[in-house]
């Protein structure tokens, strides 16, 4: 299969991009849950509060999850349909920040119509270059680029929300002490990662809904990323947010143990959440080497969130599947308990690829991996 160019966008490519998951809200929206599940994004933090102290919810809850730690989209039952929408309408919730669509609207034609308006002025433009400086990028190419981050929050916005849906992640932000890596520009791991959705509903005679977002902050948060292009604007963070960020811009081994000395210098305290959205499996050649490293920078017990994209190819989607099956294994194997989730379609590793279960595949998760962490049993992966 030919590589996928979507390193860079177009303004094509973009309101695409953006119409897919606005068929995806509109649909959800003509359906007979989402009157119901709406509601829970007034005071989302409120209810996700409830659900995990409600007994009822949480038995219901385990059942989404097999006896293997899989919980597969293709396996529909009454509770894993609910958690997946609410998952999109938290996604939306970031994709139309600052949106008031109108109950009328709100269907697959109307929401097909408001993206059309919105991106009607950045059809024309073509793919955004890689080889010029961002001071040089026209209003237009930064608008895109722009939009890009956020369709990549949004991705990160309804990965965070299933896993926090499941019940297996705290849902607030202020004690959180974030490691994320693979970062890219780190905008995901920053802004999207601890994001409330809020919808706003206006009752009166014209029925609306208002799309917006609480943004919060993990209390200190580790950048790696070792992409030359980064260099200067992870300097740039490390001065301008030098109490809640450190950015690191070197390889995930060499950079774990430099984290492992500044926290023995400093502090730094050690991380309880580990995130690492849509690696590339070639950052973890080695599952027990990695996890030994990790078992040096975290706290006694930690949160693990990982994710898998399309990849380039297939070669590189299957090489991504593969980093999941070896991490999957080892961890079981140390005695913990990670749960797989499944975000795409069956059959070949083709088909696979080719059907992710929301948006497309140049941004979106194809896979999640979640994991409670123990350090002492980390530590035996190296042994």
């Amino acid at each position: 299969m030919a590589e996928n160019h979507w390193a860079t966008f177009s303004g094509q490519q973009l309101a695409s991009a953006y119409a897919l998951e606005a068929d995806t809200l509109g649909a959800l929206a003509q359906s007979a849950v989402f009157g119901d599940l709406i509601q829970h994004f007034r005071d989302y933090d409120v209810y996700l509060r409830r659900i995990n102290s409600d007994p009822g919810y949480r038995s219901r809850r385990k059942k989404i999850i097999s006896d293997k730690g899989v919980v597969d989209i293709a396996v529909a039952s009454k509770e894993s349909i609910s958690l997946f929408c609410q998952a999109q309408i938290a996604a939306s919730a970031e994709l139309f920040k600052g949106w008031e669509i109108r109950d009328d609207q709100l269907t697959r034609e109307g929401m097909r119509l408001l993206v059309e308006k919105s991106a009607a002025t950045l059809i024309g433009v073509p793919n955004v270059p890689t080889n010029i400086p961002p001071e040089q990028f026209t209003n237009a190419q930064k608008q895109i680029l722009s939009a890009v981050n956020v369709l990549q929050n949004a991705d990160t916005v309804r990965v965070v929300q299933i896993i926090k849906l499941l019940g297996l992640l705290p849902p607030t932000a202020e004690h959180i002490h974030q490691l994320s890596l693979g970062v890219g520009n780190g905008y995901r791991d920053l802004y999207g990662v601890h994001i409330t959705p809020k919808v706003t509903i206006n009752e009166f005679s014209n029925k609306s809904y208002f799309f917006d977002t609480i943004e919060r902050q993990a209390a200190h948060t580790v950048l790696i990323d070792n992409d030359a292009a980064q260099q200067d604007h992870f300097k740039q963070l490390n001065l301008r947010e030098r109490e809640k960020v450190l950015a690191l811009n070197d390889d995930a081994s060499e950079s774990l143990e430099q984290l492992h000395k500044v926290q023995a210098q400093s502090q730094l305290k050690q991380r309880n959440l580990v995130v690492c959205l849509r690696i590339d499996h070639r950052m973890i050649p080695n599952s027990e080497e990695f996890l030994g490293l990790l078992s040096r920078v975290i706290a006694p017990e930690a949160d693990l969130v990982m994710t898998i994209g399309a990849g380039h190819n297939l070669s590189e989607f299957e090489g991504r599947l593969k980093c999941f099956d070896n991490l999957v294994r080892l961890l079981t194997n140390l005695g913990h308990n990670p749960v797989r989730v499944i975000l795409h379609r069956g059959g070949s590793l083709e088909d696979k690829r080719r059907t992710p279960a929301f948006g497309q595949l140049a941004y979106t998760s194809y896979q999640i991996l979640y994991c409670r962490l123990k350090r002492g049993r980390l530590s035996e992966a190296t042994d």
